[in-house]
């Protein structure tokens, strides 16, 4: 049995979550989100605000940890208003302070206008204690135009959130180089098929038919199993050269491939928390 939330799936049976390459082709961005997300559960807790929820895909997710959630959106959203609890811009939320034990805030700082002031505003709501989730493109074309103006560095994300009194728990990084080259090439042949389609009048575009769909997610699909087998295999490593008393130069090279990744990559998904008093 299948449930469906935006371009989320979620396979009851087996547990699996996967993205759904008809509602989006960005299937690699986000299925590395979706892995991150879903080790980040034990984050999600209490009362849940989710800040620009689009069509609120992450619900299959955090429904199950959460006691309840409330959903935001601006008025143009390019996912729509009909999943949102809320019209309001992120600067101000109608809340009290310390209102949420958990905020989501996937993929939108980048598209509002004053996202310092976004971070402050989410501090507040922030029950002390609880844990604030922000996701953000790096090197990612310009989408959702013309509200699309900010990219972040690590280090950014990280300065945002100690200016304001939280703790960075962790910044992960949504794959480095290889990825980042993959996703760059199909937004360049989408966007390069959608100029196509107007010239010819096709109807419908090119993007809309499956077999392009499939010839654009093919190789995103293949890369990421290819990365997952790999990632096992290194894991299963890690037990041998544990064993074989090498353990730190295998964690020397995985800290350089993480710094690789964090230079060079699509984007992040940082996790804070508020402090206690």
């Amino acid at each position: 049995m299948f449930q469906k939330q935006g371009f989320l799936i979620h396979e009851q049976n087996s547990g699996r979550y996967f993205v759904d390459y008809q509602q989006t082709l960005s299937i690699a961005v986000n299925e590395l989100l979706l892995e991150l997300l879903l080790a980040a559960r034990p984050y999600m807790r209490g009362t849940l605000l989710d800040v620009g929820c689009g069509k609120r895909p992450y619900r299959l997710i955090y429904d199950r940890c959460v006691d309840f959630s409330v959903g935001t959106e601006v008025q143009f959203s390019p996912h729509g208003t009909d999943q949102a609890d809320l019209i309001r811009y992120a600067e101000h939320l109608p809340f009290a302070d310390n209102s949420f034990d958990t905020i989501l805030c996937t993929e939108v700082l980048e598209h509002t206008r004053h996202p310092f002031q976004v971070v402050t505003e989410l501090t507040r709501l922030l029950k002390p204690g609880g844990y604030l989730l922000i996701s953000t493109p790096f090197i990612y074309p310009i989408h959702e135009a013309p509200h699309d103006y900010w990219r972040f560095t690590r280090y950014g994300l990280q300065k945002m959130c100690q200016d304001n009194g939280l703790e960075v728990i962790e910044i992960n990084s949504k794959g480095g180089i290889i990825i980042t080259m993959l996703v760059l090439i199909h937004n360049i042949i989408v966007r390069g098929m959608n100029v196509v389609s107007k010239i010819l009048h096709l109807n419908p575009p090119l993007y809309e038919q499956k077999w392009f769909r499939w010839m654009i997610c093919l190789p995103q699909w293949a890369y990421l199993q290819l990365s997952r087998n790999l990632r096992l295999g290194v894991n299963n490593l890690t037990i041998k050269e544990k064993l074989e008393q090498r353990f730190d130069h295998l964690v020397k090279r995985t800290n350089a491939l993480n710094e690789v990744n964090h230079w060079l990559t699509c984007g992040y998904l940082l996790i804070a928390r508020k402090p206690i008093g």
